[in-house]
């Protein structure tokens, strides 16, 4: 059946949003439309984005999704935690509080569901109130609508997911909604009504479903809905045992058949003490898969007269879950076989018959009459009764026209009736759905297996293109390989040369600085002698200054010698002419003067040989003086030349100098030229393992390319 909600938009003024009962963990959720497939009315999840999220006012509760879930992603809301922290508070404040407990506690706490109530007790609870009771009151509605209104067809609302279908999904069958209210809401009218004490006290269900939320916001009775599952982890997060808990008994009076008001075909089996025949006329059905797609087949036969051709039964007995509230959604026992779950509930069933004198099984029963007295002290005419409201707004969906409709199919590559396959992999099981939800922005067409199908044909397609491109760029690679693998070898050749012309530079270098060394250490002691040069240099210019003074000193005796000479050449003269005078004389005295002239010739000869004698010594003066002063000339050339070597052998000292102290440091920084060497070699070995390395890498490389090349040519 194809969708045909009204295009109207709904005023989010004019709509009260419903309690979220059903969270996300974007974290988790893995967008694998589990939760679609499962879910009942598709549209309230939206998958538009990376993760399915759900619209709360679309949502009826009924906890599908969880346990399709398998990632965890989805779980349940209550108010377990609102709920004792309000206990805790009101201790305080004065505040009071009664809780009232669904018959599904038997099945879930079969051995101290008792216990639950001293454990509420001890934490401030006032009252406890079995809502099993509530059932039995809730069937008396039922049977005295029917015998009252005689209704050709009436739809049981004991489950609170069922009715937010109704309301939002199925507004043409809220006429066929039993105007009576749940077990849970009988359950705290009759206390209001009945037990004035509590007429302010704050009010939880201790209940096995998540949809009560949406029963208890519609209606205003009931504060606080406490799951069955979030009370057990309470309970273990604490570190209590209930057994450590005294059994108390409700503050209600117990009930007889609807103990077993929690399990599937309960409220059957409980009207059918009162209204006997009514099995005959009631269809039991629950689980999701078989309950909603029979109200939506209901819901067309209705439109197609199937009640006045008087086919369809009188009552329908209907719950989601398909393990009846016992294996609700707020509980852990989905998976626990139903006679497990159901058997605590057949042995209170028994233990209560007994209780108001009944035997189970037996025709003319008494229990049932004995009972019936105390019921009337709880039913009220009006007090129980329910109505509903129309949601349908809420699930308004754009519906597409046939061309707008055919656009979508366009998007996902659908243009023919064989292209529709309704497969179920987009969750929504047919592809029209698919294409209302991508319409209406819930969806989108990656989600769509068989797109995603012909997008990967067309992605073969395009493969192959590339392949045959990819081909020859591998070819070319090919090529470019072969290159870097010559030049690699070239490379790993030079690099052999190098680590060879290495070694020997090294050894050359080491040989040098060992040279360097000792020609260091030579050139000191060779340092050690030019500085005793310098010295006996420095002596001889002294000496030579010393001979030069005494050179002058002699040229000047000379020229006194000179002076002297002159003189007695003067002497000799004024002898030789005295000698002259006195031959004169001696002449002049004849015989008498002999021999004074004898003497004046001898004076005569003497000072001939006195001025000969000092011509020649004269002579011999001017040679030495000649000589003396070639020599002082010579002298000091020389001491010019002494001088001048004096400065060239300290200059060469000092450069001999400044040689050995670069030879030192040179000597000195030989070491670190041997370990610069030695860094240098190695690295020269790192250099050919990389070349190795790199001819290896590029052999692989080779091979690799290789292997893609194969590949493309589907080898």
């Amino acid at each position: 059946m194809y969708y045909t909600y009204s295009m109207e938009n709904t005023n989010n003024n004019e709509v009260k949003h419903l309690s979220k009962v059903v969270d996300v963990d974007k974290e988790k959720c893995v967008n694998c439309h589990a939760c679609i497939a499962a879910c009942p009315v598709k549209f309230c999840n939206d998958a538009s984005g990376d993760t399915v999220l759900i619209n709360d006012d679309l949502c009826i509760g009924c906890g599908a999704c969880i346990l399709a879930c398998t990632h965890e992603a989805r779980k349940i809301v209550d108010d377990t935690s609102a709920f004792f922290n309000a206990l805790y508070n009101g201790k305080s404040s004065g505040e009071g509080f009664i809780a009232l407990v669904a018959p599904a506690i038997v099945a879930n706490f079969p051995d101290t569901y008792l216990n639950i109530n001293g454990f509420l007790k001890s934490q401030g609870v006032k009252a406890v109130f079995d809502v099993s009771f509530g059932g039995e009151l809730t069937s008396a509605s039922y049977v005295n609508y029917i015998k009252q209104k005689k209704p050709q067809y009436v739809i049981a609302q004991p489950c609170p997911a069922i009715v937010s279908y109704i309301e939002t999904y199925q507004p043409s069958l809220i006429s066929y909604l039993a105007p009576a209210d749940s077990p849970m809401l009988h359950c705290v009218k009759m206390v209001r009504e009945y037990y004035p004490e509590y007429a302010d006290c704050k009010v939880a269900a201790i209940s096995p479903c998540i949809a009560k939320r949406r029963e208890f916001d519609e209606t205003g009775f009931i504060d606080y809905n406490v799951t069955f599952v979030n009370l057990k982890a309470l309970l273990k997060e604490r570190g209590l045992d209930l057994s450590s808990f005294p059994k108390d008994e409700y503050d209600n009076p117990p009930a007889e058949r609807a103990v077993t008001f929690s399990m599937p075909g309960g409220l059957r089996t409980t009207a059918d003490r009162d209204l006997p025949g009514i099995r005959r006329r009631t269809r039991k059905i629950e689980g999701v898969e078989s309950v909603y797609p029979y109200l939506e087949n209901t819901s067309e036969v209705i439109a197609g007269g199937a009640l006045n051709e008087g086919y369809l039964p009188l009552l329908v007995d209907c719950l989601s879950c398909e393990q009846g509230c016992n294996g609700g959604t707020g509980t852990d026992s989905q998976d626990v076989p139903r006679d497990k779950l159901e058997l605590p509930i057949w042995k209170r069933r028994e233990e209560m018959e007994h209780k108001y004198g009944g035997n189970i099984g037996k025709k003319n029963n008494k229990s049932g009459k004995k009972f019936q007295k105390l019921l009337k002290k709880y039913w009220k005419t009006g007090l129980y009764d329910r109505h509903y409201t129309d949601n349908s707004k809420k699930s308004a969906l754009k519906i597409p026209n046939e061309a707008e409709l055919t656009e979508v199919y366009k998007q996902l590559n659908k243009f023919g009736q064989e292209d529709m396959y309704d497969c179920n992999t987009c969750g929504y099981g047919s592809c029209y759905k698919m294409a209302l939800a991508i319409f209406n922005g819930l969806n989108r067409k990656e989600n769509c297996h068989h797109y995603n199908l012909d997008m990967v044909d067309h992605d073969k397609e395009e493969l192959r293109r590339m392949n045959d491109e990819l081909k020859g760029e591998i070819a070319k690679s090919l090529n470019y390989i072969s290159n870097i693998n010559s030049a690699v070898e070239e490379l790993n050749r030079v690099s052999k040369q190098q680590a060879q012309l290495m070694d020997k530079s090294s050894d050359a270098v080491e040989e040098m600085m060992k040279t360097i060394t000792e020609t260091s250490v030579a050139s000191k002691e060779k340092l050690k002698g030019l500085n005793g040069l310098v010295e006996d240099t420095e002596k001889g210019q002294t000496a030579m200054h010393e001979t030069i003074d005494a050179v002058k000193h002699i040229s000047d005796d000379v020229e006194g010698i000179s002076g002297m000479i002159k003189e007695i050449n003067a002497i000799a003269a004024n002898t030789n002419l005295l000698s002259m005078n006195a031959a004169i004389e001696a002449s002049h005295a004849g015989e008498a003067g002999k021999g004074f002239a004898v003497v004046a010739e001898e004076i005569r000869r003497l000072s001939d040989s006195t001025h000969t004698n000092a011509q020649s010594i004269g002579r011999t003066l001017r040679t030495i003086v000649e000589g003396v002063n070639s020599t002082s000339t010579r002298s000091a050339e020389t001491e010019a030349l002494i001088n001048h070597l004096s400065e060239e052998i300290h200059g060469f000292a000092e450069t001999i100098s400044s040689l050995i102290s670069n030879l030192s440091e040179l000597g000195e920084g030989s070491e670190e030229v041997t370990k610069a060497l030695d860094d240098l070699t190695n690295i020269s070995s790192e250099v050919k393992k990389s070349h190795s390395n790199m001819m290896e890498k590029t052999k692989e490389l080779a091979g690799a390319m290789d292997e893609i090349a194969k590949v493309a040519d589907g080898d």
